[in-house]
């Protein structure tokens, strides 16, 4: 008999647990769906030394703590979030690059997805402008000592979460 009621008892903590997840699942999806205010996909080119890079950089901001979050890039590390500062003439991003450390990282398709250009391996600070007016981002390469390593030069297209590429956030 009391074999028989572990069971039972095993199998409604099992209900309870599934229903109280499922419930939870629900009311967390459109907070998730919502964590970020505005996506910006930037192209444009990275200069140094006299010689101009293509490169892009796709960011979506968040209100709520002034974090952008680096979706994609061949500038910047992917996944790592930027502080920034809201005013109404522009966004102004800053990224203090870490030191070396071991970390592979893959895009959904499989790519590459963080790439230093080489005359940049040396980059210890990155500081950007969003024009919020005309969507122009600019911004400075910096190493440990602030000498300008490199400038950055894109323009940037907002774009809703429908019209980014699955899996959505």
């Amino acid at each position: 008999m009391s074999a028989r009621r572990a069971v039972a008892g095993r199998a409604a903590v099992r209900a309870a647990l599934v229903l109280l997840g499922g419930g939870i699942g629900l009311h967390a999806a459109p907070a998730r769906a919502a964590e970020f205010h505005l996506y910006l996909q930037c192209q444009g080119k990275v200069a140094s030394k006299g010689k101009a890079y293509d490169a892009h950089l796709h960011l979506a901001l968040r209100d709520n703590n002034l974090t952008a979050l680096i979706q994609k890039s061949n500038v910047l590390p992917v996944g790592e979030r930027m502080k920034y500062v809201l005013s109404d003439v522009s966004y102004t991003l800053t990224y203090r690059t870490p030191h070396a450390r071991s970390r592979t990282a893959v895009d959904w398709f499989g790519g590459q997805v963080f790439v230093w250009l080489p005359d940049l391996k040396r980059v210890a600070e990155t500081r950007l402008s969003i024009d919020r007016q005309t969507a122009v981002l600019s911004g400075e390469l910096l190493n440990a000592d602030s000498d300008l390593l490199g400038n950055l030069r894109m323009d940037c297209q907002p774009v809703s979460p429908d019209d980014l590429p699955a899996p959505k956030f």
